[in-house]
């Protein structure tokens, strides 16, 4: 992997940066917190995304930038000879090959996946190999023996065979687990042969018990087929009798009612009769009826036109109450409006006053406020009399009689004392008239009594014309009030004439003791009246009630031929309830006879395929425990299989991971040996993975800080070209961010000379640091700044004939 271009906009604090990336050993240099890490980081989100920075995808943003200005990073690089570019915003990324206008993936996951595939290793492995930081270079060391051998065999592409061992093993687990499944269902084939043989011979027996019952079931079928011709004729006979019986219990119900209906029908005939001469009586009695009924409808209109005349009097006495109610209220109302004119001049010299009051009020309130803002202003510029003498006498007493006068700059002298003194009196004196001023503005935070006295004034003369006011407009309500009242008098009087003149018109010749009378007897002759209605409404009825008598008598005749005919029937059928019930025995015992044949062939039959069914299952039994076994063999032989080749590929692991160490040794002696000028010239990495510095053959038990980050430098080194040589080719790119830091001037020296000379094994390396002195070593520089203005990083070329990029090709860049 090889950098070539990065451009970043409000990525943290750098708002508009662009870095073109050459061959060679680069170096980003600038003081600590400029941004040079910043810029690392950037490139591990472009490719990673949110996981490979700090804080969340809110703290990325400049915290100056405006609102809703996007967040971007765009990286551009080259890849086993071809040119990608990723764009990433915290909501989106793309990733494109340089010469295609389409992105090959889109979206935050499908990016991170694709670039993961492509690189051939995860974030952890990518950071740990190409990226080294000061504080990283000991994460080997950090790592236990078992996870230092795993992470080498990851980088390496020796992992995959524990891969494909934990695949190997999980199958094996899967084998095992499916032959202890099959045993546990695989029976004893003894007793699973001795259950066939036991199900076929009862097969054998239940399948003779079927004939047996059918030829029962045949026999009673026979001897039920002779008895049904005369059980149906016996039946139909039976049926026959019955609706015979039947047809005369009717009749002979019939008969009884109709001798009722004659009974019933000659006494309603003596009642009619009897009924007759009542009528004739009763006739007589109420002839006066249609007299009293005229003289009653007379006097009911007599009564009604009293009864209106007498309401009408009521109304007429309640309208001149009215009448009179309002003539007073008219008086009221106008006594009340004569006081007007003599209310409108108090209330207008009320007002006046009014004003005259508020005026009062406002000067006393404008005194008021102007003295304590006098005040305010008089001890404000008091404070700072007493700040400014204070300063002096402060002064004077720090510099002493030698020294200079803080107004005029010119030695005292013997005038010191004097000076001295003539400046604390005017501190007093400032002093004493700003306690003065401070009580007054504490009196001048209340109200003067001047001020207390002219509100009050005001208040009362306020609340008086408001008093006035209200009193007028009642004045003014009632003469209004008057008017109206007038109008309504009017209408009352002009009803009360138009009621006195209905009354007038009626008469007053009602006799209520007469009515009284009248109502009475006509009460009495209506319930005559109805008697004698009741009565020929019965007589009505004799000539129906005489032929009802004549048909009765008629029917009774028919009914008894009938009942006479019916018995004789009966008689001819001769039928014997008793040979019924006889015959009836006979065939019930038959048919059940046939039913418990038929049952005992069905369950005979349910027992010949139950045992049918119970041969066939044991012989399926037999024949499934063959299949089984025959499973379990064929998965052994595969269990087998897989535990030899887990063990071949634990032992290819282990051989690869034995051959790494040597080979990774000597590829970090070779690193060492440069870095420190031959001094040390052999590193062994012993079989927990751990780092030994071998001094003339013997390790080195003691070693300092600068040694031990050297030795994991050259062991970041080593696994960086043992990549590049498994994958068969140049591994491009290395960054190393603040790996000065526990070395001296010599040993940093020997790193860049290091670095320059494996240009051929790394074509770019790039040195992230604030040391200045290893610039002259580097092929290119890039200066990181920060403005404290802008609250942004600047970044410069520095490189020998490098131009600084404009704004605007910055911004292109971004774009």
């Amino acid at each position: 992997m090889r950098l070539i271009r990065l451009a970043l906009k409000n990525f943290r604090q750098h708002a508009d940066t662009a870095l073109e990336f050459r061959p060679g050993l680069t170096g980003i240099i600038g003081p600590n917190g400029a941004g040079k890490t910043t810029i690392l980081e950037a490139i591990a989100w472009a490719i990673y995304g949110a996981p490979a920075v700090r804080g969340t995808k809110d703290t990325l943003r400049f915290n100056r930038a405006p609102g809703r200005s996007s967040v971007r990073a765009e990286l551009e690089f080259e890849l086993r000879g071809e040119r990608y570019r990723v764009a990433r915003t915290p909501r989106s990324a793309e990733l494109y090959r340089v010469e295609q206008d389409d992105p090959i993936a889109a979206g935050l996951g499908e990016v991170t996946q694709q670039l993961t595939r492509r690189l051939g290793m995860t974030r952890r492995e990518f950071f740990n190999t190409y990226f080294t930081g000061q504080k990283e270079l000991q994460f080997l060391a950090a790592m236990g023996s078992a996870e230092r051998a795993r992470f080498l065999s990851q980088v390496l592409g020796y992992e995959r065979l524990r891969a494909a061992q934990d695949s190997v093993r999980g199958q094996r687990n899967v084998l095992r687990g499916q032959v202890e499944a099959l045993r546990r269902t695989l029976g004893d084939p003894e007793e699973i042969k001795s259950a066939k043989q036991a199900a076929e011979a009862r097969l054998k027996e239940v399948s003779s018990a079927v004939g047996a019952a059918e030829r029962r079931g045949a026999e009673a079928e026979e001897r039920l087929a002779e008895l049904e011709p005369a059980w149906i004729e016996l039946g139909k006979a039976r049926e026959l009798h019955r609706d015979i019986a039947a047809q005369l219990q009717v009749a002979q119900t019939r008969l009884q009612g109709v001798s009722k209906q004659q009974k019933e029908a000659k006494v309603t005939l003596d009642e009619l009769a009897a009924a007759a001469g009542q009528l004739e009586q009763l006739g007589e009695k109420v002839k006066p009826l249609e007299g009293l009924r005229a003289e009653g409808e007379k006097l009911q209109g007599l009564a009604e036109e009293e009864a209106r005349r007498k309401s009408l009097q009521e109304q007429l006495d309640e309208q001149r109450k009215r009448v009179e109610v309002l003539n007073g209220r008219v008086a009221e109302q106008e006594a009340k409006g004569r006081a007007s004119g003599e209310l409108g001049e108090v209330l207008a010299h009320q007002e006046a006053e009014c004003e005259r009051l508020e005026i009062q009020l406002q000067e006393a309130m404008s005194r008021w406020q102007r003295d304590a803002q006098d005040v305010e202003a008089r001890l404000r510029m008091l404070r700072d009399q007493a700040e400014g003498l204070k300063r002096q006498i402060d002064q004077l007493e720090e510099r002493g009689p030698d020294g200079d006068c803080p107004t005029c700059q010119r030695p005292l002298g013997s005038e010191y004392d004097r000076v001295l003194t003539e400046a604390r009196a005017q501190f007093e004196k400032v002093v004493q008239d700003g306690k003065w001023h401070r009580s007054r503005k504490e009196q001048l935070e209340s109200e003067p009594d001047e001020v207390v006295a002219a509100r009050k004034e005001s208040v009362a003369a306020r609340e008086e014309r408001e008093r006035l006011a209200k009193e007028l407009a009642d004045v003014e309500s009632a003469l209004a009030q008057a008017a109206t009242l007038k109008s309504e008098l009017e209408t009352e009087e002009t009803r009360a004439r138009e009621l006195a003149g209905e009354v007038a018109k009626l008469p007053e010749a009602y006799d209520a003791k007469r009515h009284s009378e009248v109502r009475q007897e006509l009460e009495r002759l209506r319930e005559l009246e109805k008697q004698v209605t009741q009565l020929e409404t019965r007589l009505e009825r004799e000539p129906a009630t005489r032929s009802a008598l004549a048909e009765a008598e008629e029917e009774e005749r028919q009914v008894g031929a009938h009942i006479a005919g019916l018995e004789a029937r009966l008689s001819e059928l001769d039928f014997s309830e008793e040979s019924y019930r006889s015959a009836g025995e006979e065939h019930e015992s038959a048919r059940v006879a046939r039913d418990a044949a038929r049952l005992e062939l069905e369950r005979v039959k349910g027992e010949r395929d139950t045992a049918q069914e119970a041969a066939d299952a044991a012989r399926s039994a037999l024949r499934e425990h063959q299949k089984v076994a025959r499973n379990i063999k064929e998965r052994e032989t595969e269990h087998r299989l897989h535990n030899e080749l887990d063990g071949a590929l634990g032992a290819l692991r282990n051989e690869l991971n034995d051959r790494v160490r040597p080979e990774l040794s000597e590829v970090a002696s070779l690193f060492l040996a440069e870095l420190t000028d031959g001094r040390y010239n052999q590193i062994e990495i012993n079989r927990e993975y751990e780092v030994v510095v071998l001094d003339d053959g013997e390790e080195k038990p003691v070693i300092s800080g600068g040694e031990e980050d050297l030795a994991n430098l050259v062991l970041r080194l080593a696994i960086s070209q043992m990549i590049a040589d498994r994958a068969n080719q140049t591994l491009s790119l290395l960054i190393f961010d603040e790996v000065f830091g526990g070395l001296d001037e010599q040993r940093r020296e020997s790193v860049v000379r290091l670095l320059q000379r494996l240009q051929d094994r790394f074509e770019q390396v790039i040195l992230i640091t604030h040391i200045e002195s290893v610039r002259e070593g580097l092929d290119q520089v890039t200066r990181v700044t920060y403005d404290e203005r802008t609250g942004t990083s600047q970044v410069q070329d520095e490189s020998p004939g490098a131009e600084e990029l404009e704004s605007d090709d910055l911004a292109t860049l971004v774009s």
